[in-house]
């Protein structure tokens, strides 16, 4: 697996092809307000943890007891990637080698990063659209199936956009789905839509209410991590998501 990061599982847990979820801190930490949501709502529990040497000497505290920042919940169909932390750019290659590594291990049969994309006026936007990275005809057809518009030209950065890329490599099927989000602040409602998204492609039944009625607070919460987050995207460089590749056919 990855050079600096390795998997620690808890336990057996019988998997049936299931599919993944991820959302590490990004614009809006939409992927990771999205993930928290869906460990809550789906009483999911923790299967491994991903560690490495590398990470900050942190460790976070629920009900009483040290557990790791980045962890894997899951069930028989369905594993969930949270972090607590914004993976450094240092780190991105390595993380998204070894879960896609590990996804396939799994025989895991389809991977969605969950994220955000920056809109300049998301005051006045009052439903966020959601848009997606497809990687085969496969995944063109499950977006066009639930109205997700399609990226056809432009740049992605991070390490969700490394971890579809490592899925394209290993042949496991994967979709990045984005929702026009605030570029710097926690944004609970965009969660809330692709999570609506995710309901129709997994065939979930997730309640987003929750997350649009206590937005404000949640955005009080999730301001320190927010803070530290926007460091990490400055240094990935990802303002460059708003350019137009040179190269076209």
């Amino acid at each position: 697996m990855g050079d600096k990061v390795k998997i620690v599982e808890r336990g057996d847990v019988e998997l049936e092809q299931p599919s993944a979820v991820l959302g590490f801190p990004d614009v809006g930490l939409v992927g990771a307000i999205a993930t928290y949501h869906l460990v809550d709502k789906l009483d999911l529990k923790q299967i491994a943890s991903i560690e490495s040497d590398d990470f900050p000497p942190v460790v976070v505290v629920h009900n009483g007891r040290p557990v790791a920042p980045l962890r894997i919940y899951g069930n028989r169909n369905l594993l969930v990637v949270v972090s607590e932390i914004p993976i450094k750019s240092s780190l991105m290659h390595s993380i998204s080698r070894t879960l896609v590594e590990w996804f396939k291990s799994k025989n895991v049969k389809l991977v969605i990063p969950l994220g955000g994309v920056p809109h300049p006026n998301r005051l006045e936007v009052e439903n966020p659209q959601v848009y997606g990275i497809s990687m085969n005809k496969e995944t063109d057809e499950l977006m066009d199936e639930r109205d997700i518009k399609k990226m056809e030209e432009g740049i992605s950065v991070g390490a969700h956009s490394l971890i579809i890329y490592e899925c394209m490599k290993n042949k496991i099927n994967a979709l990045y789905l984005m929702a026009e989000s605030h570029a710097k602040y926690p944004d609970p409602e965009s969660a809330a839509a692709v999570i609506q998204k995710l309901n129709r492609i997994l065939d979930l039944d997730v309640e987003v209410k929750e997350l649009i009625e206590k937005g404000e607070e949640i955005k009080i919460q999730a301001r320190d991590l927010m803070k530290r987050t926007e460091n990490i995207l400055q240094d990935i460089g990802k303002e460059q998501e708003n350019e137009i590749p040179m190269m076209y056919r």
